[in-house]
């Protein structure tokens, strides 16, 4: 019985991997900043609160916004890695770490992008099929 418990947890924890990794890099770009420059980039604690009250609040509208501007920032921060790469001269081990780097970090923001929404609307539809 504990054993199913536990499982439970880690399953509803799970859901939440694409908020907290947005979260995460959020704190490491503030924390970056803050301790480089001593500059308090507001921006990222905007994104942190917003992604927090999004996990708390569960709402379809957030949800979409949140998913609307993740998306364009990722598709925009791929087409600026790709700008970047075309400068380095071809084969450069640079070029291509910096290219793998952005495609990992964008793509996977991208993928979150589309799957955030999706998780919020299936829950509210499931919680009116229910009553």
């Amino acid at each position: 019985m504990m054993y199913i418990m536990k499982k439970m947890n880690l399953i509803k924890g799970i859901q939440y991997v694409p908020e907290v990794f947005i979260v995460l890099v959020a704190m490491y770009w503030f924390l970056d900043g803050l301790l480089a420059t001593s500059y308090i980039n507001y921006l990222m604690l905007a994104v942190i609160l917003f992604m927090s009250l999004l996990v708390i609040l569960k709402n379809k509208t957030m949800a979409l916004f949140a998913s609307l501007l993740i998306g364009i920032g990722s598709i925009y921060m791929i087409f600026a890695v790709l700008s970047e790469y075309s400068e380095f001269p071809r084969g450069d081990a640079n070029g291509l770490k910096l290219l793998l780097t952005g495609a990992i970090i964008f793509l996977s923001t991208l993928l979150i992008s589309i799957l955030l929404p999706i998780k919020y609307f299936k829950r509210k539809q499931s919680l009116s099929q229910n009553t």
